[in-house]
């Protein structure tokens, strides 16, 4: 069986959950292939728009922090993990700054629910919640409406 080529190991890479650009090229180089023919296909891919570091930052922002709610200093220290720019990363997270703040706040909303059912005081609560991530600022805000 002949080896795969460089485009093919990148799209099936890719197809399984999607990938930063650096993510990509360095799973490539480990893979053993030529600098020249990486850059090929990283070339292609992103030319189909099948790798796009800003549409990857957008959609993991959209789904970690937007729907989910996650803390924001987390996702941000996820993101870097994965090679995405700081600065796209920043400017991503700017333009979806006031989805984000609901998505938080709702996530607070719910932990608290849950931590108050099991009968947590609000000391323990709140600082459960900033060992999470959450910023003090974004709990009192939910706090002062319950």
């Amino acid at each position: 069986m002949a080896q795969k080529t460089c485009l093919d190991y990148a799209l099936h890479y890719i197809s399984r959950y999607p990938k930063t650009e650096r993510e990509l090229k360095i799973q490539l180089m480990q893979k053993g292939y030529f600098s020249d023919d990486i850059q090929k296909a990283i070339d292609f891919l992103k030319e189909k728009n099948f790798l796009n570091d800003r549409m990857f930052i957008e959609s993991y922002v959209r789904s970690e922090l937007v729907n989910k709610g996650k803390p924001a200093i987390a996702i941000i220290n996820k993101l870097q993990e994965k090679w995405a720019d700081k600065h796209l990363i920043m400017e991503v997270i700017r333009e979806y700054e006031e989805d984000i703040n609901i998505g938080i706040k709702e996530r607070i909303k719910k932990e608290i629910a849950s931590y108050k059912k099991r009968g947590e005081e609000w000391f323990d609560i709140i600082q459960k919640l900033m060992r999470k991530g959450y910023r003090l600022g974004d709990i009192k805000d939910v706090i002062k409406w319950e």
